[in-house]
């Protein structure tokens, strides 16, 4: 037989006697763990053998291991609004399934769900309780603060730049904490209130249905349906973030489709045609490229929760690509928002259909020909091209739909080909004409073969400036105009990229 002499148990904290007259309190002193990891405890200890022969006993024990909780990033958000709370997902570790407790309760839709609706009228810091099936328990904390009641630009920025537009009818007030310019219209009218700590221009053949207001005089050539007030106006901060991303590499193939869950990745790569399904939950990125046209990020929000895309250092929104909301389209375009850290350019390519907000405080945004709307913008600058169409959130009225935007008959390419030419037997970038110059140049380069082109120009710093062409082109020679009359003087880079093909020469730009 077996004579026991040492026998314990171990509650995840102290030891303890198991039964009774098999202890003394020898045995407490000499009890040891072993090993303990990975919810699993080794613990040793003796027993005597029939024949006082000693032997060890080793014992294996798996310990349950507590859910981890994850109430979400910090948030912040205007009085009035609303945000969704909880992690990617809320719970994890432990054993499924998992119940969810919110304290207090104030403000939240549903506070025994995984991510309920926060709509507090005061700051409020609440605590995620999680309970998984073995009833053990994680803990996690989430603040939300609330600012005042939220103004609401469709732009707001450093510095706002709008070329012409013959598009019926732009809305949505527009905020600049420097300098504000529409340039000459077409004829243009917007239905805009401007604000502008700096100076307000505004050419001939502008038409402003709002008020107009500055601590400078408002140099006016064109007509103003509204109050003009001379005054002081205050710095609208602009929104700030910080995160990381990092994790797969993820591809959409051209024509096809890759649907993402709420998460972490690294580079993610969209391609012509393809399309990027996305739901409600948090998402980040470092990179979400688009070499291609024509393709299409669709987000299902039919749980009525918000999207968030994250991106820490590349995002461009192609030609031709557009914004699909489920179920609900357009007037979901609230529940978007992209999020960039990016201090390169970030462009609204040509013919483009964007929904949703876009917030990139360090970079330059700009709205490329023809393209559309519907939200807001914040960035460190915003550059409206020629003959767009944007709505902010809350304005009234619907945007045409992907390609159905009205081209102007008078609309002329910045890519032109040109006439009597020999063929081609080699790429080639040539030297702008003229150079320097001030504030046009002309960018000619040579294709001997159907290429997806890349012409794109950066400041010294290396940070891109103007994203040329971003396209398939065919074999010949063409020419690209470059307007830089929003662009400091000095020398700047330009390159092409072709199949393979890579040049770059300088220019200067003197004002």
């Amino acid at each position: 037989g077996v004579v026991v002499n040492r026998i314990a148990k171990w509650d995840g904290a102290s030891w303890s006697a198991l039964g009774s007259g098999v202890n003394s309190d020898e045995f407490f002193t000499n009890v040891f763990a072993l090993a303990i990891g990975k919810g699993e405890l080794y613990a040793g200890g003796t027993f005597t053998t029939a024949g006082d022969k000693p032997s060890w006993y080793f014992g294996r024990y798996v310990l349950n291991t507590p859910p981890t909780a994850d109430a979400g990033p910090d948030q912040q958000i205007c009085n009035g609004k609303s945000i969704s709370i909880g992690g990617s997902p809320t719970a994890t570790d432990g054993t499924a399934p998992y119940t969810y407790s919110w304290a207090p309760a104030t403000g939240l839709d549903n506070a025994t769900a995984a991510n309920p609706l926060a709509s507090p009228t005061a700051t409020t810091t609440y605590k995620l309780i999680v309970t998984d099936a073995n009833s053990l328990t994680g803990t996690d904390e989430v603040t939300v603060t609330v600012k005042g009641t939220c103004k609401r630009f469709v732009f707001l920025a450093d510095k706002v730049t709008l070329k012409s537009t013959k598009q019926i009818t732009p809305a949505g007030d527009i905020h600049s904490n420097g300098i504000l310019t529409l340039e000459k219209g077409d004829p243009s009218v917007y239905n805009s209130n401007l604000t502008a700590v700096g100076k307000i221009t505004i050419q001939k053949d502008n038409a402003i249905n709002g008020d107009v207001t500055s601590p400078l005089a408002i140099s006016n050539a064109g007509t103003i349906n509204g109050t003009i007030t001379v005054r002081p106006v205050a710095s609208e901060p602009l929104p700030s973030k910080s995160y990381s991303a990092g994790g797969l590499n993820r591809t959409v193939p051209s024509g096809g489709s890759l649907a993402l869950a709420p998460g972490s990745y690294n580079l993610v790569t969209l391609n012509s045609g393809g399309t990027l399904r996305l739901t409600s939950g948090d998402y980040f990125f470092n990179e979400l490229r688009y070499p291609g046209s024509e393709a299409v990020i669709e987000f299902d929000l039919s749980s009525g929760n918000a999207a968030n895309v994250n991106i820490v250092s590349n995002f461009q929104f192609g030609k031709e690509a557009a914004i699909r909301l489920l179920p609900n389209g357009e007037s979901d375009s609230e529940l978007v928002t992209f999020f960039t850290l990016q201090s390169t350019a970030v462009s609204i390519g040509k013919e483009a259909y964007f929904l949703g907000t876009l917030n990139a405080p360090n970079a330059l945004v700009t709205l490329v020909k023809n393209s559309q709307l519907r939200g807001s913008i914040c960035a460190k600058e915003v550059f409206v091209d020629k003959d767009c169409l944007f709505l902010h959130h809350d304005s009234p009225g619907s945007l045409p739909g992907p390609g159905n935007l009205p081209k102007p008959s008078s609309e002329e390419d910045g890519q032109q080909e040109t006439s009597n030419q020999q063929p081609v037997t080699n790429y080639q970038l040539e030297q702008n004409s003229p150079n320097p110059f001030n504030p046009v140049t002309t960018i000619q380069f040579s294709l001997p073969r159907a290429s997806h082109v890349r012409l794109k120009v950066y400041n010294t710093s290396g940070a891109e400036v103007a994203a040329l062409v971003d396209d398939n082109v065919a074999a010949g020679t063409y020419k690209v105009n470059w307007d830089a009359s929003r662009m400091a003087s000095g020398f700047y880079l330009y390159r092409l990229e072709a199949e393979g093909f890579t040049q770059t020469k300088k220019l200067l730009l003197m004002k």
